[in-house]
């Protein structure tokens, strides 16, 4: 079971690649806050990849559920989508937890989450040759003038794992 947070879905709605999501995984979790901030919210703002995650949750392979309790664990600095992503992984007992924000991915981590992002499906994707290495290192770039934060280090690593 895979839950994920707001980030990975719109990065990869923005490429085009959201449906990576469907053939590495076959279905997505997210809890009603992360559904509120990427569909409701983006609609509003009239933002294209809010219609692409939408119509990933009216295909049923995005299933939108509400979490149990809230808890008082979490710390105030994530947002409701971080806090309810990592609240949901952990009463699903999920295997994977989608979510890029460095202290959300600390604090999951602290939970015993396994946790990975948007670099990381975009690794996985070419691993299994749903992506070739043109298309990798293309998305790469798009993701970067996207606004999507890369250490140079991570970044050259990921290049140098294409590369071999």
């Amino acid at each position: 079971m895979i839950v994920s947070n707001t980030s990975p879905l719109i990065y990869l709605a923005k490429l085009g690649k959201l449906e990576l999501l469907k053939r590495l995984f076959n279905k997505i979790i997210i809890p009603w806050a992360v559904y509120e901030e990427v569909v409701l919210r983006g609609k509003e703002r009239g933002f294209i990849d809010a219609t692409i995650i939408e119509n990933a949750i009216n295909n049923d392979w995005i299933e939108v559920k509400k979490i149990i309790a809230e808890d008082i664990n979490l710390s105030s600095e994530l947002d409701a989508g971080e806090s309810e992503a990592i609240q949901l992984a952990k009463e699903l007992n999920a295997s994977l937890l989608l979510i890029d924000d460095a202290p959300a991915r600390t604090l999951a981590e602290s939970f015993g989450l396994s946790v990975k992002g948007t670099l990381y499906v975009l690794t996985k994707s070419y691993k299994k040759e749903l992506i070739n290495k043109s298309e990798i290192k293309n998305l790469l770039s798009r993701l970067i003038s996207l606004g999507f934060r890369i250490s140079p280090e991570i970044y050259g690593r990921i290049l140098e794992e294409i590369d071999k």
